[in-house]
């Protein structure tokens, strides 16, 4: 009987974690980047009523209680709160705190009718071979056009060849299946570019890319490469080379870079102000110099630890880092 008991009461605890967890899943959506798409309305900075939030059909077996205390305790992988609440005028409001990507609703305000501008954007996607966007002058619509096939999951080779264009200063391919067609098509039609994410691209990402795109987009300020696994410190000699504008870098999960390389950036990177190796774990005389080279130069780091023990060279919030290219950037 006692072993009875104990299997149900971890069962029931496996339960309120996965229940859990679907709440925190459906505040991140609606709070980063799905509030307009269902129909809420965004308040300055971000917020939105608590209230409207509880009204929609995926929150139906959720209670205000329940989506205060998750908005009060939820913290990210980085030991961070994801969300913050606030009164204002009789009202509770939430927010994500970072990564939020509120795009235009598509939708005319309280209704279901698209706007005269997503019925464009759905039918140049969906007849995208009739369409030469080389000379298209407005980068908004096109990441537009990029961020909703993305998020769809129909961004492939074939479209990017047609909307990777010269107007593009920012471009989000986090977790993208890349190929070596694509990124060549980068390099070569978006001369522009400022701001790049390419995190969790998989295999494709080597030292010899990062060199290229390095070489080639001269213009690049922001770098995200996190999670990009095959990279070493030639990747890192290449940025010191190449990568004289780059001020923003995120190698966080890459364990194959060394500490003396990470030392490289901070000494040698030239325009480098944020810094992001959140898991790399800087050892000994090495962390202690790193450290102090991001003092003396005014660099934020953002490293596990780091803003218990030295909050000056780091940012009030580490997961403020955590890549939304173009927009929290």
């Amino acid at each position: 009987m006692p072993h009875t008991n104990n299997f149900h009461q971890k069962d029931g605890g496996d339960k309120e974690d996965k229940y859990a967890g679907r709440l925190s899943k459906r505040l991140c959506y609606i709070l980063r980047y799905g509030a307009i798409k269902e129909g809420l309305t965004v308040h300055k900075e971000g917020f939105v009523d608590v209230n409207e939030v509880l009204e929609m059909n995926m929150m139906r077996h959720h209670t205000l209680e329940e989506v205060l205390q998750e908005v009060d305790t939820s913290l990210s992988h980085r030991h961070t709160k994801r969300f913050e609440s606030k009164t204002f005028n009789g009202k509770t409001l939430i927010r994500a705190l970072f990564c939020r990507n509120f795009e235009p609703s598509p939708y005319h305000e309280g209704t279901s009718v698209k706007t005269f501008q997503q019925i464009c954007i759905d039918y140049i996607l969906d007849n995208l071979d009739d369409y030469d966007l080389e000379d298209f002058p407005d980068e908004h619509i096109i990441s537009t056009m990029i961020s909703q096939l993305k998020r769809k999951k129909k961004l492939n080779v074939k479209v990017l060849r047609q909307l990777l264009v010269p107007v593009l200063e920012h471009l989000d391919l986090d977790s993208v299946y890349l190929t070596q067609t694509i990124l060549k098509t980068m390099w070569t039609n978006c001369p522009n570019l400022r701001v790049l994410s390419l995190k969790d691209c998989g295999y494709i990402v080597t030292d010899s890319v990062v060199e290229t795109i390095l070489r080639k987009l001269t213009k690049l300020e922001a770098l995200n490469l996190a999670a990009c696994k095959h990279l070493t410190d030639k990747s890192v000699k290449a940025m010191c080379q190449f990568g004289k504008n780059l001020q923003q870098l995120n190698l966080s999960w890459i364990k194959t870079i060394s500490n003396g390389a990470i030392l490289d950036l901070v000494v040698n990177l030239e325009n480098l102000r944020h810094l992001d190796i959140y898991d790399m774990q800087l050892t000994g005389e090495i962390r202690e110099l790193v450290i102090e080279g991001a003092r003396q130069r005014e660099i934020k780091i953002v490293l596990k630890g780091l803003q218990e023990s030295d909050p000056d060279v780091t940012i009030e919030n580490p997961s403020m880092m955590l890549p939304n290219f173009g927009k929290t950037w």
